[in-house]
């Protein structure tokens, strides 16, 4: 009996993908059905739908991890960083991602004088989501125990007198937008970036400056700033 049961949940991403698109749909709930029909729209054409519709379908029968071992601000946090809108596969493995990092349990700063835990809290702060931000306490904290200094950012915002040069231009350490979709995804420099939240406004043609992290994906996640529409947005990297 256990070993028929290992081979039907190995068998089961293949049956899925053996079937059509409108076959898998049919086989859902109907509130996942809408969440895939959300996240695949049929602009996408029918190559890239049917994809979609086949990935996130799968992500969807597996469904949501088990928040109830959290109480109810840390499920809120969780569930803040993953809003519904990144589409089935990602915002469930945005859940598991978030949810494994509290699982670990929150660093303790005590030790920090008030000073130190300001300033942590200003370089880490809440927003980054729970496993990014586990991951900068960690390291922030790490560095405070032998440092009073503040540090240099890589690259510093222009100020808004200097901005109006850079609306319509590429500069020297700027990479532009080579596909947009739905204010959520991006390539750039032929590396996928999904918005943590949105990048409204964003379009294919605008020019980003990586403040943090990489442009040829090498990072969890990074901040870009966008040229024409003067606004950062944070990002995941693929």
């Amino acid at each position: 009996m256990r070993f028929t049961f290992f081979i039907l949940i190995f068998l089961m991403p293949t049956y899925l993908w053996a079937q059509t698109p409108d076959a898998v749909l049919s086989s859902l709930p109907s509130e996942d059905k809408d969440w895939v029909n959300r996240s695949c729209p049929k602009s996408l054409g029918p190559s890239l739908w049917s994809s979609c519709v086949i990935r996130e379908s799968t992500a969807a029968k597996s469904g949501k991890p088990d928040l109830s071992g959290f109480n109810q601000d840390l499920r809120n946090w969780v569930i803040q960083s993953c809003p519904d809108s990144l589409g089935p596969s990602l915002a469930i493995s945005c859940l598991k991602r978030e949810s494994a990092a509290l699982a670990q349990g929150i660093p303790n700063t005590s030790s920090l004088a008030q000073e130190q835990k300001n300033w942590l809290s200003s370089s880490c702060p809440t927003t980054l989501g729970p496993s990014l931000w586990v991951s900068c306490i960690k390291r922030e904290s790490a560095a405070l125990a032998g440092t009073k200094s503040v540090p240099t950012p890589s690259y510093t915002v222009p100020a808004p007198s200097q901005q109006s040069t850079y609306r319509s231009r590429s500069t020297p350490n700027s990479y532009e937008i080579e596909v947009a979709h739905n204010d959520e995804l991006f390539i750039i420099n032929g590396e996928k970036y999904e918005a943590q939240t949105y990048c409204l406004g964003w379009d294919e043609g605008d020019y980003v400056i990586f403040i943090e992290d990489s442009a040829f994906g090498a990072c969890a996640s990074a901040e870009l700033y966008n040229l024409r529409t003067e606004e950062k947005c944070s990002v995941w990297c693929e």
